[in-house]
């Protein structure tokens, strides 16, 4: 029992460490992820999306202060989606579902009627597309985040927090986002979360 708790603590310890590394270079970037994998006990909270879910509302708030979510890449709405857990919730979020490919889309639809779906790709965000009450956005596509980036850069949206999913593991979006004034808060799954520091 005492070599768990000293092996959990010190696990604690080298994720925390991890935390603190520069993202100079890919491996370290690895190392950081690590760290940020390991934030709040998500080795083992973040082990069934249940327990993730809940140190996700706890840490970034999402219970406290309700708006839209935008899901880029939506998917079939049910895999690896936020947006449905916010509205299972009932947390008082409006979500916004796009997807563009078509069979994809036909699930997506038949999955979640209750959803506000739009039907293509959203690279390019344009003024008059810009909802106020956007404060959160998740994407599953690299061509998406990149377009987010964008429009993070441009002014045109300032979520209060965004989850990017970057299978590559590389820090592109992570150096993006950073100049931009946003945080990584962690990791799950390969999704990154990032929250708007407040100035």
């Amino acid at each position: 029992m005492q070599a768990l708790v000293l092996n959990r603590l010190s696990r604690n310890l080298r994720g925390w460490l991890y935390r603190k590394v520069p993202p100079w270079t890919v491996g370290f970037w690895v190392k950081r992820r690590v760290g940020f994998e390991r934030r709040w006990n998500l080795e083992i909270e973040g082990f069934t999306k249940e327990g993730f879910f809940r140190v996700f509302c706890d840490r970034l708030g999402v219970g406290q202060a309700p708006g839209t979510l935008v899901e880029l890449v939506a998917g079939d709405g049910l895999v690896g989606s936020l947006g449905l857990w916010l509205e299972m919730e009932k947390l008082g979020w409006e979500v916004v579902a796009w997807e563009h490919r078509p069979q994809v889309l036909r699930q997506l639809r038949k999955n979640r009627p209750g959803t506000e779906i739009v039907e293509g790709r959203l690279t390019c965000w344009e003024v008059s597309e810009r909802r106020p009450e956007i404060s959160a956005v998740t994407t599953r596509g690299a061509r998406e985040a990149a377009g987010l980036c964008c429009a993070i850069h441009r002014g045109i949206i300032q979520p209060r927090w965004l989850g990017i999913w970057n299978p590559t593991r590389r820090p592109v979006w992570y150096r993006r986002l950073h100049r931009e004034g946003y945080r990584l808060e962690l990791v799950w799954q390969n999704l990154e979360f990032y929250r708007r520091c407040q100035k």
